[in-house]
């Protein structure tokens, strides 16, 4: 399974568009903040594809509210977790979203909001930011029962 990674689009639909239509095998997209409206405006145009979304500190607007600021998605045998990242401090240490996907038995944690493109492992736990999609940046993750392999895209669109 190809999971497609984005965050902090920050008014890049175009961008998120068309990298959306080129990764067209991964059917589960996960974005990470800030661009929700981004979102919005073109998700109507994917109906094949499920979209796991959390709020990032960007998005404040009224409409973006009910979103939460965690996801959790069970695929291929592995719990993932999903969140922008300035709630747990992202920016200085990743020590306080260990113990959030620690607790929730997550093997696998998703964040953005730093804008860097970064892969770690930590006590079990797989770290994954795809960067900026507002600077080209994004991330395929592939996961299968036995293992995930992260690959790290730069879009020239």
């Amino acid at each position: 399974m190809r999971v497609l990674l984005l965050s902090d689009s920050h008014g890049a639909v175009r961008r998120m568009q068309a990298t959306i239509e080129r990764e067209a095998d991964c059917k589960t997209v996960f974005f990470l903040g800030d661009g929700l409206s981004d979102l919005a405006r073109i998700r109507a145009g994917f109906p094949d594809r499920t979209f796991i979304a959390v709020r990032g500190n960007n998005d404040w607007e009224t409409e973006y509210t009910s979103y939460d600021d965690f996801a959790y998605k069970y695929l291929e045998g592995h719990t993932v977790i999903a969140t922008h990242g300035h709630r747990v401090s992202v920016r200085s240490t990743l020590t306080d979203y260990l113990e959030k996907a620690q607790g929730v038995l997550a093997d696998i944690a998703l964040y953005g909001h730093t804008h860097r493109q970064d892969q770690q492992t930590r006590s079990g736990v797989l770290f994954v930011n795809p960067g900026a999609l507002c600077d080209g940046k994004y991330a395929v993750l592939t996961l299968t029962k036995t293992q995930t392999d992260v690959a790290f895209c730069t879009c020239a669109f």
